[in-house]
This record gives structure tokens, C-alpha cells and sequence, in this order.
């Protein structure tokens, strides 16, 4: 990774805005970060050595990379007590399919002696910025779910919440389960069950485009793909370039979610939506769209199931 990306996976992990760090840096914007953590701008080494200091690290980790580091007490407080906002992510292993040869969830199906669902809460786990982890558990396996938390080490779950009949219904419940719990500061992260190539890089990814528009879907361009419109009476092509495959996870901040769910009630929408980004849409909110990656893939079929045992090979 390049130092500007260095600097910005640090200053992710210690959970600063570009422009928390520009104050601390002496800079008067946050444009000189953002032009720093895009490679746009060099950094002297003088600079670098403040950069160090402020981001609690050595030069050498800022130009080599980093492992995840404890906040020392010489960490400057007036920036360090700003980073107060709590990330939870609810990972929604409600759904039931038979679309499968095994007779079981996609989600607890077993790969290389691990289930599917394990997969996405270790990413979880082991990523610095997230605090929480629940689980949206199919009914019947929440005594499964919490064996697995254990023999995988997945000290972060805090709760099983039941699902519901859609992914949207299934979302509700989670807030109406979180929302004492959190401020509407916070940011929850939504994760598919059922998508375990989930990386660190994408969350982290997908949290900084949240901090900055409190709310942000990973997608996937489809410009690799002929596609038509068949709805119509002769088939119509569709420009490839402005066409995208919603992902997961999608990431929200907590006074977001708020207003949605308000709207639900006070309109008496019904949750027939797979996911949030759709109860969004269809409620009129602006969506954030963030380039995901192909390999993101959701295990439905036999075929995703293979191409995952291959993967992890």
C-alpha cells in the first residue's frame, strides 16, 4: 500500500474524519488529506514524522503498513475523545432456500470445516472499527449460531434477533432491537449471510464512504456484460456503463434508519424488500453507491457453493 493509503487505514481504524486529522495536522481543510490519502500529494519526511505522532504509529509503519496497534495515552485527547460514534453490524442469516442439493441454509453450510456464516463473522471480528456484531438468526438455529461463536472465537456477538419474512422485515427487527442501544450517531452495518468473501478492505471502504454521506450500498458495475430489456415488444440493449448489481454490506448511520422506519409506520409500508437499499429507493431517500468487487459473490446455487470451496483452496 502506498502512504496515503496508509494514512487513511489509520486513520479509519482510529475512527477520525479527514478533517479531525487536518486539525490535528495544522492543515485549514481537509482537501490536503484527501489529496495526501488519494496519492495526489506527496508527503515530506518532516510531515511524515508529525503524521506518525498524531496517528499514534512510527514512520516506518505509515510507508510499510501496519498491524493494528493499541491507543497509547501520548494520543492527542481533543482529537482522540471526538471518535465517541459505536459501528455495529447485523448480519442477516434469516433466510431459508432450496435452492441447494444439501437440505440446509446456504448460510450453514459447511466449507473447508468452517460454515458459510463464520466466514462474514470473522470479518467482522478481526476488523478494528466495528464494535458489535448481531445475528438475524432463521428460527431453530440461534442455539448453532451461538455454538459457532464460540468454537470460532467471535467474542464480539451481543444478540440473536428473530427474522422476518423478508430481508426488510427482517432488518426492522434488528432496529427495533438496537435502537436503545445506540445513538443516532452510530452506524450500523447490514451483512448477507450468505456473502462470505467479505473483506476487511471493503468494510473499511464502505465505512469511509458512510462517514461522509451517513449512509453507503457496495455495488458491482455489470459494464462487463451485454444486457437487454426484454419487457417491451423487441428486445432493448441497455448501456453497460450505467447499469449496477446491488452487493452487500450496506452501511447506515442510526438517525438514518430512524427516519425509514418512522416512514414505514407513519405510511404503512409493507416490508416486501430484500434489502435496505431497496426500502430506501422505494421510500424516496438518495442512495450512495460504492463499488464493491466481482469476487463478492453470494452463495445461492450448487455452482456459488463450489466456486467458494475452490476459492478458499
Amino acid at each position: 500500500m502506498s502512504v496515503g493509503a496508509n494514512i487513511k487505514k489509520r486513520r479509519f481504524e482510529l475512527r477520525m474524519s479527514q478533517q479531525e486529522l487536518a486539525d490535528a495536522m495544522g492543515y485549514k481543510t481537509r482537501s490536503t488529506i484527501a489529496k495526501i490519502e488519494s496519492g495526489e500529494n506527496d508527503v515530506s519526511q518532516k510531515k511524515l514524522e508529525k503524521f506518525a505522532s498524531v496517528l499514534d504509529t512510527t514512520v516506518e509503519s505509515l510507508i510499510f503498513g501496519y498491524a493494528k496497534q493499541n491507543i497509547s495515552q501520548s494520543f492527542p485527547q481533543d482529537v482522540y475523545t471526538k471518535k465517541k460514534n459505536k459501528t455495529a453490524a447485523v448480519i442477516l442469516a434469516g433466510g431459508k432456500t432450496g435452492r441447494n442439493s444439501r437440505n440446509i441454509p446456504n448460510q450453514f453450510i459447511d466449507v473447508n470445516g468452517k460454515p458459510i456464516i463464520v466466514y462474514c463473522m470473522q470479518a467482522y471480528q478481526l476488523h478494528p472499527s466495528v464494535d458489535d456484531i448481531y445475528v438475524v438468526c432463521l428460527r431453530g438455529w440461534e442455539d448453532i449460531v451461538k455454538a459457532y461463536a464460540e468454537q470460532f472465537g467471535i467474542t464480539k456477538l451481543k444478540g440473536l434477533i428473530p427474522a422476518g419474512n423478508s430481508g426488510a422485515a427482517s432488518l426492522c427487527n434488528a432496529f427495533e432491537y438496537l435502537k436503545s442501544r445506540y445513538s443516532l450517531d452510530d452506524v450500523l452495518i447490514i451483512q448477507e449471510a450468505t456473502r462470505p468473501m467479505i473483506t476487511t478492505e471493503t468494510i473499511s471502504k464502505l465505512l469511509l464512504a458512510c462517514s461522509e454521506t451517513k449512509s453507503a450500498t457496495i455495488c458491482h458495475s455489470m459494464n462487463d456484460y451485454v444486457q437487454f430489456d426484454l419487457s417491451g415488444d423487441y428486445p432493448e440493449y441497455l448501456e453497460r456503463e450505467k447499469i449496477i448489481a446491488l452487493q452487500s454490506p450496506e452501511a447506515h448511520y442510526f438517525s438514518i434508519l430512524t427516519e425509514v422506519f418512522d416512514m414505514v409506520k407513519s405510511s404503512g409500508h409493507i416490508l416486501t424488500e430484500s434489502n435496505c437499499t431497496m426500502l430506501l429507493y422505494n421510500l424516496g431517500f438518495d442512495i450512495n453507491f460504492i463499488e464493491g468487487g466481482i469476487n463478492n459473490i453470494k452463495i445461492e446455487l450448487e455452482e456459488d457453493i463450489m466456486k467458494f470451496e475452490a476459492w478458499c483452496k
